[in-house]
């Protein structure tokens, strides 16, 4: 009976009274990963959410306040905590303990590794904000705030390097490639050929965003269409 009434006292099912915020949110946060990422926005229900998390659906609109919030925390939180370490490590470094080629190496590989990981879950924000009528999602820009953080490494290498390139868009060039590499797979690698390997295409991916952006003449102009 105890049990009972501390369950509602708590908002959450019995025998998670004790549970603090970060546990009830890690678990929630969980739960929303897998259903989502099997199910999509739609079809992940919140009830269904906070029932694999052992939780109540009250305590799901207490920490997120929205399904939406939480939809865009679940996908997002992986990312920016990736990007966000990636840009502290790199901005503690100087220049001359390190190469293009590691730095480059470094976000092409952790991140491909990362969307790969979460291919389904990406998947999910993609298609619910392409067909799904979501306020939240459909008001902001996902991936905005994180590019603005890589820009800051990316021109300070740039500097350092004396290489001439636009910083803002290549920034999300070398972004969307890693992306597309990661969520179109099996759109560019069919089943029944034989498939490159994750290091060859990370590799690949490595040596176009040096040569690409890094081999330019300091004189070249862009190249513009006519008409």
């Amino acid at each position: 009976m105890a049990d009972s009434s501390a369950a509602k006292a708590g908002g959450s099912k019995p025998g998670a009274a004790r549970r603090g915020p970060d546990e009830v949110r890690r678990l929630l946060l969980e739960a929303a990963r897998a259903l989502f990422a099997a199910r999509g926005y739609a079809g992940a229900s919140t009830r269904d959410i906070a029932l694999k998390a052992g939780v109540s659906e009250a305590l799901l609109f207490r920490h997120f306040g929205t399904k939406a919030k939480l939809f865009e925390r679940a996908i997002l939180d992986p990312i920016n905590e990736f990007t966000h370490d990636f840009v502290e490590e790199w901005k503690a470094r100087s220049g001359a303990d390190h190469t293009p080629e590691e730095i480059s190496y470094a976000y092409v590989d952790g991140f491909y590794r990362l969307l790969s990981e979460n291919r389904d879950l990406v998947l999910a924000l993609v298609t619910a904000q392409a067909y799904e009528s979501i306020d939240d999602l459909n008001a902001a820009s996902p991936l905005s705030r994180l590019m603005e953080e890589l820009e800051v490494v990316t021109r300070r290498e740039a500097e350092l390097r004396g290489f001439r390139f636009d910083v803002q868009i290549s920034v999300r060039l070398v972004a969307g490639m890693v992306m597309s590499m990661a969520l179109l797979d099996e759109w560019l690698f069919p089943a029944g050929k034989r498939r490159p390997s994750r290091q060859r295409i990370v590799n690949e991916m490595v040596a176009l965003m040096l040569h690409g952006l890094a081999h330019r003449d300091a004189d070249e102009e862009p190249i513009e269409a006519s008409g």
